[in-house]
This record gives structure tokens, sequence and C-alpha cells, in this order.
């Protein structure tokens, strides 16, 4: 039995290693058994046998792999700051004395990362800190019904009005725990003389920030919450023909982009009728040239009076949106806090009355016409040397004899790669330019940025389309190079999106499993955390192979926390987050291992030029609406994957989705004048009519677009932007907000009166006391009063009628009897 119980554990070991974590019986451990008993029947000899092992090991191998592949939550940390592998102690320490000195509210814990080996900063706050900073960024919350219901910005002095803020636990979602977190650690600001290697910062600046941009920390990450994150796989990810969780998809990722996954669906929903409408088209078109130029006609003002309609739906949607979420009032531009990066000189600002970062305007206007001007005009001359290059190939495969269609193909793909290859290093120079202009508002840095992105994308997606159509007038080539740049920019632009990043974090988990399942089967002792927190001794932070660094940290710690002020409340996470003989990554490490979510630039910017490539030239391909709507379904669950397997991104609050909206409606300006102009180089319009002269066609084809133009302004003006019921329920939400206010102050000041009496009972009865006691000094004085004027009285009358008996002058009386009298 012994024996037997050797074998088995064994038989459950890769290296020596027990994998208790899996059960022996499992499915797995089943059908490997029987897959390796089919293997050994199948091969016989001692090459069966060696295939057999080589199979078994590897098996094994992948097996535990995956074990180590598991993820063990991390606990008490909202914001992880982690630091390259070659940060030294004084940068670390220098970091940690300025946060918890100058930010004491912000609770933090060094911790080491053994598999990543680097050192990580976890950072969390206590709930009356985020009460306090949350009043100071203008966080909205819900107020309760019966102080006038709506979204106001929070206020401490108020918060009994605010509906839940009772429960710790649930008042704050986790998104906005790390959004209150992370303006905590911008407004980390450096001091006169603070210099941290060879950077020097100037006084106001933000610390954090610029240590970012200069590489001295390397990412700051807020961690997923595992519950959060599989109720949003299971209802947005793998749901995949029900509505969006616009609602959750808000309070987890912020508004920012919950508006960009409501635009989308908006979006996707208005393509359903071009989608269908295109189709009816496409099979309704035959061999005859009216029936085609009819349908040229009809899809062509059927596009533009439907991108109007869609845009205009939208800003009413949005308004809703916005309303919902709290969003619909944002700050003016001139209260909102300068972005990180913003570099300048101080100056006391007239708004604020403090000393704000300022940069001339002239200088960002300089560099902007002497050296944005040129290099992006450098760039879209190159895209056009490119366009004619590919051209060209397309015209020498086209000449030759014997050519397959497949190989005729070839050119327009290779334009599309082109294309997009021109997209990835232009979005690097248009990036790099706007941070040398030094906007001073992130909403400001951003619109410069969709500028520059909108003018180049639209120039490398279109100039092809538009050389086909008006210069060579070839209708069938249109639709050809229309059909693959559409098609293969989809493609690509999914798998680019969502499974390369997946695929690419999955590796360096796989990567890192492996190695340390090996350093373990080679006998070496594994890592573990190292966990430094205020107090520590040598004793408790000497645990792993990095015990030196740890001890030397932990000193420097101490010395540096003598010079400054502890923090009010630290959360101190009492187990560590990895298990120090397991297997498995820390939640921390993990995510640190995932790809980045930049931004909703990159999809904002894919569904701009699918918009053009349905609104600008799909008369020439019906189906194009169709293509962009079946790409679309596919969209949103991709990027609800990409979301929920890519790094956590901060939450931001928005009120639209911005110069996004500007920049499509220019694109609709844009499909009238281009349609217009193709009904008549297409020579659609000739076959329409063809009693007319080529002036006089061109004569129509203006007043129809301007007809056309006219329409898209009569119905933007008749359309209002914010609907009805929403300025109803806003206005009446700011009377009942008025009445409980009035009413609230009412009771304050009851409130107040009751407070003082209670507080000074003695005060009162001693004011009763005075009372009692002035009102009997007064009888007294009176009545004593009374009694020397009947003395006085008596005195007088008796002296009167002595005077008289005894005949004796008044003025022959004394002089003190005169003074009596």
């Amino acid at each position: 039995m012994e024996k037997e119980g050797v074998d088995k554990t064994k038989a459950g070991c890769v290296g020596g290693v027990a994998k208790t974590d899996a059960p022996s019986d499992s499915p797995g451990r089943r059908l490997q058994r029987q897959v390796m008993q089919k293997l050994n029947e199948a091969c016989e000899g001692s090459t069966g046998q060696a295939i057999a092992s080589k199979l078994q090991k590897t098996g094994h191998m992948v097996q535990t792999t995956m074990e180590w592949m598991r993820t063990i939550p991390t606990r008490d940390c909202d914001i992880l700051m982690t630091f390259p592998g070659s940060t030294g102690d004084h940068t670390l320490m220098w970091l940690l004395s300025r946060l918890r000195s100058r930010m004491p509210a912000l609770g933090v814990h060094v911790r080491y990362l053994p598999h990543l080996k680097v050192w990580g900063f976890y950072m969390t706050a206590t709930y009356d800190n985020l009460l306090r900073y949350a009043e100071e960024m203008g966080l909205k919350k819900t107020v309760k019904a019966e102080f006038g219901g709506g979204k106001k910005h929070f206020l401490c002095e108020e918060k009994e009005s605010f509906d839940g803020v009772e429960d710790e636990t649930t008042f704050f979602s986790s998104q906005e725990r790390q959004s209150i977190i992370k303006y905590m650690l911008d407004n980390l600001r450096a001091v006169a003389g603070d210099k941290l290697k060879r950077y020097v910062f100037f006084e106001g600046q933000p610390i954090i920030p610029k240590c970012l941009s200069k590489g001295m920390i390397k990412q700051i990450l807020p961690l997923h919450r595992s519950e959060d994150l599989e109720k949003l796989k299971r209802t947005w990810v793998h749901a995949f023909f029900k509505p969006q969780p616009l609602d959750y998809i808000r309070e987890y990722f912020g508004v920012k982009i919950a508006m960009y996954c409501a635009w989308l669906g908006y979006y996707t929903w208005a393509l359903i009728f071009p989608a269908f409408f295109g189709l009816v088209m496409w099979f309704w078109a035959g061999s005859d040239e009216k029936r085609d130029g009819i349908v040229f006609h009809v899809f062509a003002m059927f596009n533009v009076i439907w991108a109007t309609l869609y845009l205009e739906g939208w800003k009413r949607r949005s308004a809703v949106h916005a309303y919902k979420w709290g969003t619909l009032d944002m700050p003016s531009s001139l209260l909102q806090e300068p972005r990180p990066l913003f570099k300048g000189s101080l100056t006391s600002s007239e708004v604020i009355c403090r000393p704000e970062i300022t940069y001339p305007s002239w200088k960002r206007n300089l560099f902007y016409c002497f050296v944005s001007v040129p290099v992006v005009a450098m760039c879209l001359l190159v895209v056009f040397c490119s366009m004619l290059a590919c051209f060209e190939l397309q015209e020498v495969v086209n000449q030759g004899e014997d050519v397959s269609a497949v190989t005729r193909f070839v050119p327009k793909i290779l334009l599309s790669l082109v294309v997009m290859v021109m997209d990835e290093v232009y979005k690097r120079i248009a990036i790099w330019l706007n941070d040398k202009e030094n906007y001073r508002l992130q909403s400001t840095y951003e619109n410069h940025l969709i500028i520059k992105l909108v003018l180049f994308q639209f120039v490398n997606s279109f100039l092809s389309l538009f050389y086909i159509g008006f210069y060579l007038q070839d209708m069938n080539r249109l639709e050809e190079q229309l059909a693959a740049l559409l098609i293969t920019r989809q493609v690509v632009g999914n798998i680019k999106e969502a499974l390369v990043p997946y695929l690419w974090g999955k590796g360096r988990l796989f990567k890192m499993a492996r190695s340390k399942m090996k350093e373990q089967a080679s006998g070496e002792a594994p890592e573990s955390t190292v966990t430094l927190t205020e107090g520590s001794t040598e004793e408790e932070n000497n645990e792993s192979s990095t015990s030196d660094k740890a001890d030397s940290l932990a000193e420097d710690e101490e010395e540096t926390e003598n010079g400054t002020e502890e923090a009010e409340e630290e959360i101190i996470d009492e187990s560590p987050d990895a298990v120090k003989h397991g297997k498995g990554f820390t939640q921390a490490e993990v995510e640190s291992c995932m790809q980045p979510y930049m931004d909703t630039f990159e999809d904002y910017l894919e569904m701009f030029i699918q918009f053009g490539y349905v609104v600008l030239f799909s008369p020439a391909f019906p189906c194009a609406a169709m293509c962009a709507l079946m790409n679309n379904v596919i969209e949103i669950r991709s990027d609800a994957f990409k979301l929920c397997t890519s790094q956590r991104p901060f939450g931001q609050r928005v009120e639209n989705i911005g110069m996004w909206q500007d920049v499509m409606e220019l694109m609709g300006m844009l499909a009238v004048i281009v349609n217009c102009a193709l009904l008549v180089m297409s020579g659609q319009m000739q076959h329409m009519f063809p009693g007319l002269s080529t002036t006089q066609l061109i004569i129509m084809a203006v007043v129809v677009e301007h007809a056309v133009i006219a329409l898209k302004f009569i119905l933007s003006y008749a359309i209002p932007d914010i609907p009805e019921w929403v300025e109803k329920e806003m206005a009446k939400v700011e009377f009942k907000r008025r009445q409980a206010h009035k009413k609230l102050e009412f009771l304050r000041r009851q409130n107040s009166i009751i407070a003082e009496d209670k507080s000074s009972p003695d005060k009162s009865q001693g004011k009763e006391k005075s009372k009692t006691s002035s009102k009997g000094q007064s009888t007294q004085s009176t009545e004593q009063k009374k009694e020397q004027k009947g003395k006085q009285d008596k005195s007088k009358t008796s002296g009167h009628s002595e005077r008289k008996e005894s005949g004796v002058s008044i003025s022959a009386m004394p002089e003190k009897q005169q003074k009596v009298d």
C-alpha cells in the first residue's frame, strides 16, 4: 500500500512538484489516460515508446503550466503602480516619502512581484478620504427623492441628502474609487527644490505624470474586480444577440467608454436601413443602363438623407444618456484642471486666484505653422506617391497575359495593407506633434489629435477612390477597390484589435509560467512576495531570495518616515497576494502582463472611415452598408472582448462623443458634394437625361447639391438636439431640489435652535433668575422711593406748619435746611 501511494504520487508529479490542485479523477485526467493508452497500443517498439514518453511529458508540462496561469485575487488594492526592473532604492523611497508626506489620505504599500521581478506600489484610500476628494473633483452622485432627486455634485456637508451614502461598500463603484485615487495621484505636486536623478521639478508640477513620461514609472493601472468582470462577460461578451448593458458598462468602465458603446450600437442599428435598401437596389439593378441610373440616383439621395437623420438622432440619444449619467452640464473649460503633462511657467490666474501653469499661445502657433503643417504635408505626399506606385503595379498586372483573377487582385490588397501600415506610422508622428504643441486641457489635446488623424486617414483611405472615380472615371474599378478596402480593413482590424492583444498577454503568462515550472523542476526555491509596511522589521521582510534588497529598502523607508508625517489611517493587507509554496500568479502580476487599452481613438477612427465608405461612394457599391452592418455586429462583441481581456482603463466623464460628432457631420456634408459629382462624372445623369448638354447637366447637379444641403440644414434646425422630455425633467428636478433646499434650510435652523436650547439649560435658568432678581430689586427700589417721598412730604408739611407758627422766613433758615427742603 505504501509503495502504491508513492507510485500514485509520482504519477501526479512533474519534476518532483505535486499537482495537488487538480483532482485525480477529473475528466481531463481520464481523457489524458485514454489518449496515452491508445498511443501506447498504437506505438510498438522503442520508437513508439519514445514518442509516447515525449507526448506524456509534453502533456504534463502543458497541464502544469496551465495550473501556474491561475489567478490569485489581490485584495485591498485599487491602483497598482509598477516600476522598471532596474529601478533603484533611491527612486522608490523618493516617491514613497512624497506620497506619504504630501498625500497622507492615500494608503501606499510596497511589495515585490517575484514573477515579474519588479517592485510595485499598492494604493487604496479610506472611505472618509474618498468622500473628501470626491467633493474636490466634482463627482456627481444621486440625490435622495425627498431632497429633489436627480444627480448633483457631491458635498460632504450635505452627504446625508445623497442616496446610499450610509453604505461604504456600494456608494462608490470600483471605477469611481479608482478615478478618485487617480485624481489624488495627479495632484501630488512638487515644491521648490524637488529633484529626482537628473530631472528637476518646478514648483507646482505634477510628479507622477512626469515620472511616467520619463520612464521612471513603468505603468499605473486600475485592477479589475473579478465579480463585476464575470458579470460583464456573461451579459455583454457572450450575449451575442442581446442589447448592450450600457448602464453597467458606464458603472465599470466610465462614461467615455459607455458613450462610445452607445454610439456604436446606435450606428449599427441605423445601418439596417441603408443595408437592406442597398441590397434591394443591388438585386434590382441589371444590364439596363436606365435602370442602373435610377438605382444610382435614388441610392445616392437616400444615403445623404439617411446620414443627416442618423446624426441628428444620435444627438438626441446622446443627450438622453448624458442626462441619465449626470454629464449633461459639464463645467467650463476655464475651471477645468490643466492636463498633467502641460508645461509652462507659473503665473497668477485671474479665475481661480492662485498660481497656475501657463504657456504663451504664440509659441504654439509658431510650432504649428513651421513644424506641424510641413510634417503633415510631407506625410500626405508620401501617401500619394505610395498610392501611385500601387496603381502602376496594377496597370502592369492588368497588361500581362495569362494572369489569373487572384493575381489581378493582389495590387488592391497590397494597397490596403500599405494604407494600414501608413496609418500606424502617422499615428505616432501625430501624437509627437500634439505633445510638442502643448495644449492646456485634455479635451483640447484630444480634439487637435483627432483633427490630425482624421485629415491623414481621410487622404490615406479615400485618395485612391477619388483618383479612380474622378480621374479614371471607371465605376467598375471603383466598386472593386471600395470592396477590397472595406473588407480588408474590417478583417485585419478585428484581428489586430482583439485577437493579437489577447494572444500577446496569454503568451507572456505562458512563457512566465513555463520558466517558473522549470525552476521548480530543477530544485530552485521559488521567490515569494515581499511586503513592506510601516514599522516592519528586518526579520519580517527576510522571507525570500530578494531579502537583501527588501531589508535595505525597509531601512531606507524607516529613515524616510522619521522625517515625514504618517498617514492618518492605512489599510494593511494581512495576507500576501502570492501563495509562497503553491502555483499561480497574483492578479497584479496577471494584469501587468495584459495589453493596455489606450483609448477610444482607434475605435472611433475605424468607424469614421467605415462611415465614409458607406456615404461617399456606396452608390458605386450598394452592398457597402450591408458589409458594414455585418462587421459592426461582430465589432460590438470584439470590443467587449478586448475591454474585458485588456488592462482596465481609468474612467472618464464626457458629455458626448465630442469632436467625432463634428467630423462625421462634415463627412455627411462632403457626401452630398461627392455623390452629386459622381452623378455627372459616372455618366448616369446623361443616361437619365440624354437631351441635356454637359453644361446643363453640371448646372442641374449643382442645383440638386444646393437643394440637398438646404434640406440638411432644415432637418438639423427642425430636430432639437435635446428631447423636450429631458428639458422638462431637468426643470422638474431643479424645482424639486430648490423646494427641498428651502425645507432643509428651515429644518437646519430649527435644529440649531433646539440644539442651542439643549446645550445651555443652565444659561437659560440663570437668565430667569437674573430676570426675577431684577424684578425684585426694581420692586424694592420703587417701594423705597415711595417711602422716601412720603417722608419728604411729611417733613415738608411739618416744616411749613412750624414756619407758619414761628413766623420765621425761609431765607432766614440755615443753608443746610434750605438744601433739604
